[in-house]
This record gives C-alpha cells, sequence and structure tokens, in this order.
C-alpha cells in the first residue's frame, strides 16, 4: 500500500516518532543502505519494519520492503539509483497494538561535482538530516580518488556551520585527468552515511604561489647570490629566476626542487644595480606570477680630501616592507671586517684616515626585527693627505710711500695649496685680519702691498697665512712690523728724529740708517748709523742749511745682518716724515756801494723757498728800479747800469715758507753815497 507520508505523519493518535534512522550509504552502483536503531521499541509486539523511499522529500513516498525480523536494523534498497538521483527514506514499526512508530525522515548523501574551468572542482551535497542527527559527527569527510580505485581523505567540512548545501572547493593539482570524489559522515552507533561518487574531468589551472623573495646579495667573490622562500604550493617542481635586462624581464636560471631556494650567479654586482624576481612552476608546467623584485645594494665611495674622510653613499634596500638598519663593515690593509658603525639612513662618513692606508668597505642591510640580510660588494680607497707646506717665512714688512706698506714672504712653493693671505693688526697680539690674497702659482717668493694704510700714524703688523686646497689656514709665518718714524722742529736750528726698533729679521739687524731729505733731494749718504740696541732717537742741527727752503724730511731703514736661515739679506724702510723750521728774513737799513762794507742791499733768507720769490725796489716816484726772483740776488745801488743817487729807497719782499704760506715784507732802506 502506497501511504503520503506528510499525511501519516498527521494522523493523530497512530503515529509518534520513537526511533532514529542513523546512516544511509550509498555503494557504487547506485544501492542504499539505511541503518536504524530499534531500542525503545517493543520485539514482542513486533510485526515488521515497513520501508518507504522517494526521491522528493515531499513525497510521495513509496512501500519499498517490510523486513518481518526484529533484530534486523538495516536494508539495501537495491534499485535507489541513488549515484544518480536524491533518495530519502523513513521506517515505520508495524506492532500487534495497531500503534505505528515512525522514524524519522533520512536523505541518502547526494554529491554533485562540477567542472567551473578555474583549476577547482567544485562539491556540493546534502546533509543526511536537519537539524543534524545526534549520533553522527558533525565532520563530512572528503574523500578523492586518484589514482582510480584509490581513495584518499583530502578534508572535512564542518555540518555544525550551517551552510547548505555543503561544500568543498578542491584545487586541482593533478595535471589533466577524470577525478572523482565521495563524502563520509559516522555515526557513533558504528555506520557510516557514504554519498554517491562523482566527479568530472579536470585540468590543473591553478598557477603555483610564487614565493616572495628572501635577499639578493653579494658573495664574498663579489658575485650575485639570491634566496627565496619555499612556495606554499605543494605541486611546485621548480623556480625560475628572472632579471631586469634593457626594459624587461628575462629568465637567467631555472632552480629544481620546491625546497631549493638559492641560487649562486656569476653575475659581477661591481659598479651597477641588478634586480630580479623569482616565480614558481607546478608539476603541470604552469607558471606562477612574479615576487616582488630585489635588487643589490649598489655602494659608492669617494675621498673628501678637505674634511680627510672617506663618504659612503649606497641604495636603499627596502624590499622586506618593514625597518632597515645598516651595517658599515670596513677592513683595513687587508684587516678582518669590523663594524664600523651602523645607520638607519643611506649614507655614513668615516673620519679619522691615516694617509696612504687602504681602506675596503661593505656595506649589510638587516631587517628590523627579522633575521634577513644582503650585503653590498666591496669598494676600496686609499686616501692621500698632501703633505702641509714645510715653512712660511715673512721676509720684510718696509714702507714704500705715505699709504703703501710693501710687504715680501718666502712660502713652501712644493706644497700643493690654494692662495696666500696677507694678515694685518694695530697689535703684535692681534686680532689680525685678512687684508689682501693671491694665488699660488708655485713661486716661493710672494709680495703684497698693503694700501691704503697710514704708517706715519701707527705700527702695522703682519703675517702670511697659507691656504690649503680646502680653504683652511694650515700655517702662519712669524710677525713682522713696520718701523714708525716721528720727528719735530726745535727753535734752535735742531730737528729731533725716533724711531721704533725692528727686531724681525731671520738673521737679525745689523744697522739703522738714517736717511734725510733737503730740498726735495735725498741724500744717499746716511746722515746717521747706529748699532742694534742704541737708542732711536736722533737730534739733527740744520743750521748749515739755513739757506734752504727749511723742510727737512727723514726715514730710517734696517738693514739684516748676516745668518739668516733662508740665505736673505733684507731691509725694512721706515715711514717719512717732514718738518719745517721756521723762515728767517733780516733786512739791513742802509747801504753805501763801492765802500767795501755793505756793498750790496738785499735780506739775508734762510728757510725760504725759493719758489714763487720776488725782490723788488721803487725810487721816491714809486718806479720800480730792481727787481729779481733770486733769493740770493742783491742790489747794487744803480740803475739801468747808473749809480742812482743817495737817498731813501722803497722795497718789497715776498716769499713762500716752507708751508707754503705767503710772507711780505715792506720797507725802505737809505742808500749813502
Amino acid at each position: 500500500m502506497k501511504i503520503v507520508h506528510f499525511l501519516l505523519f498527521f494522523l493523530a493518535g497512530r503515529a509518534a516518532f520513537a526511533f532514529t534512522l542513523h546512516c544511509a550509504s550509498v555503494s557504487p552502483s547506485g544501492s542504499v543502505t539505511i541503518s536504524w536503531d530499534n531500542t525503545g521499541l517493543s520485539g514482542a509486539a513486533f510485526t515488521s519494519y515497513e520501508v518507504y523511499h522517494s526521491t522528493l522529500q515531499s513525497g510521495p513516498y513509496a512501500l519499498i520492503t517490510s523486513v518481518f525480523i526484529f533484530g534486523s536494523t538495516t536494508y539495501t534498497d537495491a534499485s535507489a539509483l541513488a549515484n544518480n538521483n536524491p533518495a530519502y527514506y523513513y521506517v515505520i514499526y508495524k506492532n500487534t497494538s495497531g500503534t505505528d512508530v515512525y522514524s524519522d525522515t533520512l536523505r541518502a548523501i547526494y554529491l554533485s561535482v562540477t567542472n567551473p574551468g578555474t583549476g577547482f572542482a567544485d562539491l556540493y551535497w546534502n546533509v543526511v538530516k536537519d537539524p543534524l542527527i545526534a549520533t553522527n559527527s558533525t565532520w563530512y569527510k572528503v574523500y578523492r580518488e586518484y589514482p582510480p580505485g584509490f581513495f584518499t581523505l583530502i578534508d572535512s567540512v564542518n555540518a555544525s556551520s550551517g551552510i547548505r548545501p555543503m561544500e568543498y572547493h578542491d584545487q586541482i593539482s593533478i595535471c589533466q585527468d577524470t577525478i572523482k570524489y565521495r563524502v563520509e559522515v559516522s555515526d557513533a552507533s558504528g555506520c557510516k552515511s557514504i554519498s554517491n561518487v562523482n566527479g568530472d574531468f579536470f585540468r590543473d589551472l591553478q598557477p603555483p604561489v610564487s614565493p616572495p623573495l628572501d635577499s639578493v646579495t653579494v658573495n664574498a667573490a663579489g658575485n650575485i647570490d639570491i634566496a627565496w622562500e619555499v612556495s606554499p604550493s605543494p605541486d611546485t617542481r621548480e623556480y625560475v629566476i628572472l632579471r631586469f635586462i634593457s626594459g624587461g624581464w628575462v629568465p637567467i636560471d631555472t632552480v629544481t626542487g620546491i625546497n631549493s631556494t638559492f641560487l649562486s650567479t656569476s653575475l659581477a654586482a661591481s659598479g651597477s644595480v641588478l634586480s630580479f624576481q623569482v616565480l614558481a612552476v607546478d608539476s603541470c608546467g604552469n607558471p606562477g606570477g612574479q615576487s616582488t623584485p630585489h635588487s643589490n645594494i649598489q655602494l659608492n665611495a669617494s675621498f673628501l680630501l678637505c674634511e680627510k674622510s672617506i663618504e659612503l653613499s649606497w641604495t636603499p634596500y627596502n624590499f622586506w616592507n618593514s625597518n632597515v638598519t645598516y651595517e658599515i663593515l670596513r677592513s683595513v690593509n687587508g684587516s678582518g671586517e669590523t663594524v664600523t658603525g651602523t645607520t638607519s639612513l643611506t649614507s655614513y662618513r668615516d673620519s679619522g684616515l691615516v694617509s696612504g692606508s687602504t681602506y675596503c668597505y661593505r656595506v649589510r642591510a638587516r631587517e628590523v626585527p627579522g633575521g634577513r640580510s644582503s650585503t653590498s660588494f666591496t669598494v676600496c680607497l686609499s686616501p692621500n693627505f698632501p703633505a702641509p707646506p714645510a715653512f712660511s717665512y715673512l721676509r720684510t714688512a718696509t714702507v714704500t710711500g705715505p699709504s703703501s706698506v710693501l710687504v715680501k714672504g718666502y712660502v713652501d712653493a712644493s706644497a700643493a695649496v690654494l692662495s696666500y693671505e696677507l694678515l694685518r693688526s694695530v697689535s703684535p697680539g692681534g686680532p689680525f685680519r685678512s687684508v689682501a690674497s693671491q694665488p699660488a702659482t708655485g713661486n716661493p717668493e710672494i709680495t703684497f702691498r698693503d694700501m691704503p694704510v697710514d704708517p706715519a700714524s701707527e705700527i702695522y703688523y703682519y703675517r702670511i697665512a697659507t691656504i690649503d686646497s680646502c680653504g683652511l689656514s694650515v700655517l702662519q709665518s712669524q710677525v713682522c712690523h713696520t718701523i714708525l718714524l716721528t720727528a719735530k722742529a726745535n727753535s734752535n736750528y735742531t730737528n729731533t728724529v725716533t724711531w721704533s726698533d725692528y727686531g724681525d729679521f731671520g738673521g737679525g739687524v745689523s744697522a739703522y740708517q738714517l736717511y734725510r731729505k733737503v730740498n726735495g733731494k735725498t741724500n744717499p749718504i746716511p746722515l746717521a748709523v747706529f748699532p742694534p740696541g742704541s737708542s732711536f732717537t736722533y737730534t739733527d742741527t740744520v743750521i748749515d742749511d739755513f739757506y734752504s727752503n727749511g723742510e727737512f724730511c727723514y726715514y730710517a731703514e734696517a738693514v739684516e745682518a748676516q745668518g739668516n736661515p733662508y740665505f736673505y739679506l733684507d731691509t725694512s724702510r721706515s715711514n717719512e716724515v717732514c718738518v719745517k723750521q721756521d723762515p728767517v728774513i733780516f733786512i739791513p737799513n742802509a747801504f753805501r756801494p763801492g765802500g767795501g762794507l755793505n756793498d750790496y742791499f738785499g735780506p739775508l733768507n734762510g728757510f725760504i723757498d725759493a719758489e714763487d720769490y720776488r725782490f723788488t725796489i721803487f725810487n721816491r716816484w714809486g718806479e720800480e728800479i730792481f727787481d729779481t726772483r733770486d733769493p740770493n740776488e742783491r742790489w747794487d745801488g744803480s740803475t739801468s747800469q747808473q749809480q742812482s743817487p743817495a737817498g731813501v729807497y722803497v722795497y718789497i719782499i715776498k716769499a713762500r715758507n716752507a708751508d707754503g704760506e705767503i710772507i711780505q715784507r715792506i720797507g725802505s732802506v737809505t742808500l749813502i753815497r
């Protein structure tokens, strides 16, 4: 008799769920074996078990068999065709009391397998009962058949997650073949629910996961070493290493084996940045994506002569997405490497070098935190510092004019220097400031002309500074100074001259020579000579030069003694000072030509400038009878070569003194016959 299940379920007073179906196992032929539990049922009142089947959950259900043995708790439905169709079952316990007991409804696991063409097998199946059977495991086990006849457990899916239908996506790692699956769930009673076997023809379309590069580094031989991590794809067969060349990625080598993660190349790293990638290839020849590229550290080094240091700079190693610290490894003259410094920057300056030594450097990047590292190739330099100048000698400082001083020096022309500076001060202790400079030309003898200055007002102190190619003053000469001379005119026809000493010659001073200029002419013979250590004051009597213009100029000159370490014999001249004696004009009031005494009339001129001088005589009628511009010419008492008569005559005298002031005298003289 065919009975619709849900109608039976609602027959009041005649139906009750008192026992559970535990398992439904589908055989490869499509038959289904169901298992149930008769605990709590009466064997004495038992008449039969009626087994009902449907391909739809909602029915209709058909009675497919009756089991008349109480202890039989399994039944195999050979005609279920459950390998292609759904199969639903329930069982009725029939008894003599007329009260039937119904089991719950159980569905055989129906597995569908599809190939979406993505390199995955998509598996979907139903649970045996929902809500889940209490005695069933919540874990549905997925088995894969490959090779044919061999099923291997590949994973389990938890039915309590609530996802319906249940699903699993298996990545195909077999190059191409038919692959089948089945699903099982165990029951605490010892039975299993097993799905139908289903599958399809699949190809491995999923590329392996290419691992990240660990590092690109330079080995001791100067060649590139490349390391990477193991690919997480288990079917990885080999790794292809690529190098960036001329705008594209070019394969340079292949390493076989999933756990082979290192390649030592013959590529020299010196002087260039080389970039690399790695990709994994699986057993089916599917290549993975290219990893993030890494490049070696490019190290550059330069010698900074002025700082006497070596400047290191390098390309950053920023491929780890974490902090990086750089260690600077240094070797001196072939010794072992030591860490001479660390930095998070990409530059480092190494100082405290020894000229002529060989310094070799490498830079090692370290991941922080982490243990990965990358080292650059080795760069070596042998810095040589030029020898400083051995000497700098200031020969003399001499005054050459009212506003200029000539300074002579002797320097070490063999030294590598840039220029020389003249430093000046008004105090022997400084401060000195630069007043002139000149480039180094290779000539050991240098001269400076310092102007405008006022050497008649103060003493100037000088030294020469040698400037190296870095602009640094590396050597300074000794100090030399000018000689300051002063003079004053006295009323007793004398001039007092005073000058300062000069003790700056390398050989010392042999003598001081004082020179005088009268009427604009300098006597080449010294006015006086003084030994060193004597008084630097001299009183000059000028009465013998009464008929000069009254201006007397003086300068002193220091003469170097023998013994200069550089074999020089120099002089230093002071400033020149001029003083003026007051003019003297004496005029008689009478004269007598031909009398043997006072035969001529004229002024007695002392310290008068002949320039602009004029002596004129007039008769009583105001007529000019004598005129001269010579201070030494006198009137002989004649007019136009005729004797002038006795009488009183008027004279006018005009002249200039040494200061240029006009002097005029007007008076009368008596001519006696």
